[in-house]
């Protein structure tokens, strides 16, 4: 019995002293920032849609990252009652294993809308489509969307990560509770849609202009991922200043290339976190980027101790792989209704998509306005 006790007492004060440094660590996170995320991979295999093996959609490995709060985080790649059964078929190893949701639809089954991406353009459509008259599916790299425009101040503190990311299951509900719609947590490299409608959201890269060392060097701001990144190397270099004078002022001199929304709102973050160094606006030309300095071409060199790249964007590899029109910029082109001509049922929304020269329109801007607002005279889909 006194054994019996003692254990007893031991385990109840371990368990009070491991929620004591729980605490105390998310406390930690609240003051300092949330610490470097472990990356999880979701592995979908090659998936087909019929028995012939014809192939409907490919999907390869997700890299997702992790927020603590707001459910924001990983996630099942299928969000449905017999995801146990189906995550068997995928890792099973066989080729024709069947995925819930990409299959042809049956007689008296609701038609299928499938939505590639969760950015501005992909969840104002998924918000508005109605679940009475299709199902859905959804695959993205991430299960949730960005506010864009607020991103810059998570890098600072100003605000949480969890403050600019809303689950896309909040957005449309049906993708978490509804029988036969479906999110998956892959990305698409690859697409036939000769069995399902398909609209495709899927962005766009960030801008490098093929100069040397930016992707090696250099930090973008896209994604929550990223505004982490650019919080723990702020936080490094403050913590290494206490170096000898030139180093010091290498480390605490942050450098952003591009002069749009983005490179603008970071840089008015940081001068209000540091009011006394002010910002100074330096106009040319960067030619390479080094570990530790910026090349520009007038052969002027810029050391730093942060490097954000902040350019805009252009189309992606997934963009320039698929064999359909291009708009003038190299987007998908589309048609004064977003739909793609030289394929049946196939919309692109956002920055993946830009008019065609024939419709007299121009490339709108990569903004989140234009992804947004375009949907408001976009056709119901049929």
């Amino acid at each position: 019995m006194l054994l019996s006790r003692i254990a007893k007492t031991a385990l109840s004060q371990s368990s009070q002293a491991a929620r004591i440094a729980a605490g105390n660590h998310y406390m930690g996170m609240l003051r300092e920032g949330f610490p470097a995320a472990p990356t999880y991979h979701t592995w979908l295999r090659d998936i087909t849609a019929s028995g012939n093996g014809e192939r409907s959609s490919l999907l390869r490995p997700a890299d997702v990252f992790r927020v603590h709060g707001r459910g924001i985080g990983h996630s099942p790649h299928f969000q449905h009652p017999s995801a146990e059964a189906v995550e068997d078929d995928l890792y099973s190893g066989a080729d024709d294993a069947r995925v819930p949701g990409l299959e042809p639809t049956k007689a008296g089954e609701k038609p299928r809308v499938v939505v590639l991406g969760t950015g501005w353009a992909g969840c104002r459509f998924l918000k508005g489509l109605d679940t009475k008259l299709y199902d859905i599916v959804c695959i993205s790299p991430r299960n949730h969307m960005v506010f864009t425009p607020l991103l810059a101040s998570t890098c600072v503190g100003t605000l949480e990560f969890r403050s600019v990311a809303e689950p896309v299951s909040r957005i449309q509900a049906a993708l978490s509770g509804a029988p036969n719609s479906y999110f998956y947590l892959a990305s698409c490299t690859g697409i036939d849609a000769r069995k399902h409608q398909l609209v495709i959201a899927a962005g766009a890269d960030p801008l490098t202009f093929n100069i040397r060392g930016v992707k090696e060097h250099a930090m973008f701001l896209r994604e929550v991922q990223h505004a982490q990144e650019i919080r723990r190397k702020l936080l490094l270099n403050l913590m290494l200043s206490e170096a000898p004078e030139e180093e010091k002022k290498r480390l605490l001199h942050c450098v952003v290339i591009g002069g749009g929304p983005t490179g603008v709102e970071f840089s008015g973050e940081l001068e209000r976190c540091t009011p006394k160094s002010g910002v100074r606006f330096v106009r040319g030309v960067v030619k390479e980027v080094l570990p530790e300095k910026i090349l520009l071409s007038d052969g002027t060199c810029v050391p730093y101790g942060l490097l954000v790249w902040s350019t805009g964007v252009g189309p992606s590899e997934f963009v320039k792989s698929l064999d359909l029109p291009k708009s003038p910029g190299g987007r998908i082109g589309v048609d004064e209704w977003f739909r793609v001509p030289s394929v049946e049922d196939v919309f692109a929304l956002g920055d993946f998509a830009g008019f065609l020269e024939q419709t007299g329109r121009p490339v709108l801007p990569a903004l989140a306005q234009v992804s947004f607002l375009g949907l408001l005279f976009a056709p119901q889909t049929k």
